[in-house]
Formats: structure tokens, sequence, C-alpha cells
């Protein structure tokens, strides 16, 4: 209901009825210019939720932050769920195993770019309204932007390069931009409003779930790694970037790693490790029922009547990540039976239950989380590891791993040190919709040994890695291509 009013303004901007609706049509309806709406700080913080909700929305159509994150490296038990087998099968354009769930609607993009449009239409709108100080003017106008860089950020890790647009009024039937030009803009617009925000709000109720530097600097590590893996000419630059933004992280000191034995308070949300996360509460109606990777990986008693889990990692993986010489707390405390190879096993690291009326009704209260501290302390040790900084890049991963309970580090560099940091963070991450991204931008995707689902060079090389786009989206834009890789 929240946000209705919004929808009415947008909704013509949109084009969401229809069959002939223009794909990438982003221009604003007239009524946007109405001043009845752009008059308050009350309906810029509607307009600014709505920013946040449109992605919301989107990511929590289906299960796309797990499927193509987690289950499509294949180390995924899917049981009867053929959708989840299609994924790690590759088998993606597929769309009659792909249709439960919505799974068959990401090769839709459409939505992403009403979430853009939103954003192009209110950083025209936030500036000409009176009723802000040019303190909160300055403060709307980067959040806006961040949200519209991590959704560039975030379809650019799916389908590789994508339109780009920027103005509100654009109706252009722009061609896609390459994937590394897509990043410079999200880094650019980044560094641009970096100092606009604080690094984190007073109030513990905005940690998180509204954009703060933290998650500023996040959206640059993680965009800095990802182009890295794919513009190997300008690697160090990217590297040192990423390495310079975890840093600055840190030195904040507004963030911290909290206990271990407290994960259902990290992943409930809104915590000093949160860095940005999208809010779900059962009591304010968001829920993540058939999103989180939790919804298949549960059974009795956490919830009602289910005597089994539906789905489960599969035991040698575990094994590989979790070797059995190496204690380590988040085993002991994200797994039941973990080695048990069947659906007796639970994941239980997403377990924020909510049991509703009836015995087999339940939710998970879960926060979608997008960037976590622990997640980028280790991204910032990657990219010091390939700077040859090893002393700095060990003290970054020993902080995740003491925190974790698991022993020191202590091996030598090179190689093997930037392959264990590559499955601490297989291990701290595990079902958070990070792995697939990962294995993919490090190259490792191409490697057996480091992926069931792996891809060969050429299957790389030709756009293996993306997830179809849906052929609709030539209708009315003849200058798009599709990932021809899906078209074959």
């Amino acid at each position: 209901m929240k946000r209705i009013i919004y929808y009415c303004l947008i909704g013509s901007v949109l084009l969401a009825t229809g069959s002939c609706k223009k794909f990438l049509d982003v221009s604003p309806p007239d009524r946007m210019s109405d001043a009845a709406f752009w008059q308050t700080k009350g309906d810029v913080e509607s307009a600014i939720a709505n920013a946040y909700g449109f992605i919301f929305d989107i990511l929590t159509k289906g299960p796309y932050v797990p499927a193509n994150g987690d289950i499509r490296a294949g180390e995924f038990t899917a049981g009867s769920f053929d959708v989840f087998a299609a994924v790690a099968a590759q088998d993606l354009t597929n769309n009659s195993r792909l249709s439960r769930y919505n799974m068959k609607d990401l090769s839709d993009w459409y939505p992403f770019y009403q979430s853009i449009a939103a954003c192009n239409i209110d950083l025209v709108r936030v500036p000409d309204v009176k009723a802000l100080t040019p303190g909160e003017v300055k403060q709307y106008v980067a959040e806006l932007r961040f949200v519209r860089a991590f959704t560039y950020f975030y379809i650019s890790r799916i389908y590789g390069d994508v339109p780009l647009y920027v103005d509100a009024y654009d109706q252009r039937p722009l061609p896609r931009t390459p994937m590394v030009d897509v990043l410079k803009f999200c880094l650019a617009e980044m560094e641009a409003i970096k100092d606009d925000l604080p690094w984190q709000y007073d109030e513990p109720s905005k940690w998180g779930v509204r954009a703060a530097r933290g998650a500023v600097y996040a959206l640059i590590a993680n965009a800095n790694m990802w182009a890295a893996g794919f513009d190997k000419a300008n690697q160090q630059q990217y590297w040192q970037g990423a390495a310079a933004a975890i840093k600055a992280m840190e030195g904040s000191k507004a963030f911290d790693l909290l206990q271990i034995e407290d994960f259902r308070k990290i992943f409930k949300g809104r915590t000093k490790e949160s860095l940005f996360e999208f809010s779900v509460n059962a009591n304010y109606g968001t829920t993540t029922r058939y999103v989180s990777i939790g919804q298949w990986t549960l059974h009795s008693p956490l919830v009602l009547d289910y005597a089994t889990s539906d789905c489960y990692f599969d035991a040698e993986y575990l094994k590989k990540i979790f070797p059995s010489d190496m204690p380590d707390k988040r085993l002991d405390l994200w797994f039941f039976s973990p080695f048990a190879n069947n659906t007796s096993a639970m994941f239980v690291k997403y377990s924020n239950v909510v049991n509703m009326a009836t015995s087999t009704s339940w939710l998970l209260d879960d926060d979608l989380i997008m960037f976590r501290y622990s997640g980028e302390l280790l991204l910032g040790a990657e990219a010091l590891a390939n700077l040859n900084q090893d002393g700095e890049a060990i003290r970054l991963l020993n902080l995740v791993r003491a925190r974790a309970g698991a022993p020191a580090y202590s091996g030598t560099g090179n190689d093997a040190l930037k392959q264990f940091i590559f499955l601490e963070r297989q291990r701290e991450l595990i079902g958070e919709g990070v792995r697939w991204y990962d294995l993919v931008r490090t190259g490792r995707v191409t490697d057996p040994t480091q992926c069931k689902s792996f891809l060969t060079p050429e299957q790389f090389s030709h756009g293996g890695w993306t997830w179809p786009i849906d052929a609709k989206a030539r209708n009315f834009n003849p200058n798009i291509t599709l990932n021809t890789y899906w078209t074959k």
C-alpha cells in the first residue's frame, strides 16, 4: 500500500501493462511534473522509499539471488525441484523447466529499467523541492545515485553489456553499452557522492537499509573487482581501487563483526555488520517466501511439520570448503548434519522463521543482504593479495577467520593465499548469492576443480556465464542485441 501513490505517478513511465509496451521506454509522464507531489520532505521520502522498493520487488519476484548466485554453480542438490536442476545444468532457455518461482522471468530485464527510470526522474525532481535544505538535497541525490548505480552493477553481472540510461527524458533506442564502461560509470558516480553520506546513520533503524558511505565504498570495491576480471589490461588500477575502498571502510571504525553465535541477528539485519540490504519484516508485510535459500533447506523442528529439507548442499563441496582438520564455527552453527548428503541435512544460516497460523505455513524474516562487512573485508584481502601485499591481505583474512573460531591462515603467499581467500569467501558467504559471480569474475568458472557446473573457455568467451535476454527486448529497440550464446 505504501507505494500506491507513487506507482500511480510513475505508472505511465513504466508502461507495465499490455503486450505492446515499449521495452525500454523511460519517458516520464506529464504527471511527474505535478507540483502537488513534489512539495514536501515526506513526498521525497516516499520517492526514495520507492527507489529502494522497486529493486526489492524485482529481486523478490523469485529466487533470483540464490539461484543465479549460488545454485547455478552446481553444488546444490535440487531434489524434485527441476527449476533448480535446470539452472545448475545451464538450461536457461527452457521456459518449461524455469516456469516455477518465476525463474524464466529473469530473462526480462525491463523491470530493472523501471527502477532506473524512477531514479532518473527523482534525480531531476528532488533538487527543486523547496522544503528541503541543501544538505538534505545532497543526501537524497546521493542515495538515488547509489540505487541507480547498484542496479546497473547488479544487472551487469547478470546480462553483461546493458543499455545505459541516465536521463529522465531520454527515449532514444540505445544499444547495449560495454559492461566495463557501465562499471566505470558506476565507479564515477560513487566517487562523486561518497562524501555526501555519513559512514553510518545515528539511527540503527537505518543501518544497511538506507545507503550510507559504507554501502558506497562496498559498491566501489565490488565494481572494481568485477571490472578487473574483464578488463585485464587495467587490473592493477581496479585492485588498487578496491583495496583503498576497503581500507577506508575499516579505518572509519563505523562497522564491526558480530559474534558468530549471533548469526541470526546478522541476517535479520540492521547491525554493525550491515552495509546494504533490503529489509524483510513479516509484521510489515515484506516476506521472502520462495526467495531465500532457507525456504528449501530447513525442516522441523525449525519449521512445523516438515520432516526433511527439500534441497541441500552437496557433502563433497562442503568437505572441500570446510576441511575436517580445520575447526570452524560456521560449519557447526550454520549446518545440521552437513555431510549426510540427503534431505535430513539442514542449512540454518537463514532461519529467522515466522510460523504462521497453520502448521504448513511459514515465512522467513531474514533481510535480503547484498553487502556485509565480513564479505568486504575478504574482498579487500583478495585485492591486496593480487597486489602482492600479502601481509595486509592475511591480516584482513584472519579478522574474518578469528570471528569464525577458525585457525589463522599460516600458509604461503601468492597463488596459495589467493585460493585460500577465494575459499574463505565461499565459507563466509555461502547461500548469500555470491559464489557464481565470484567464479565468473575470477575466471575459476572454467576450472572443473573449482565448480561442478563449470564452463569451457570457449563457452565463457562466448558469454555462457550470462543469463539469456528475452527476445522481446528488440521489439521496440532494434539496436538491442541479444546474448548470442543463448540464441543458438
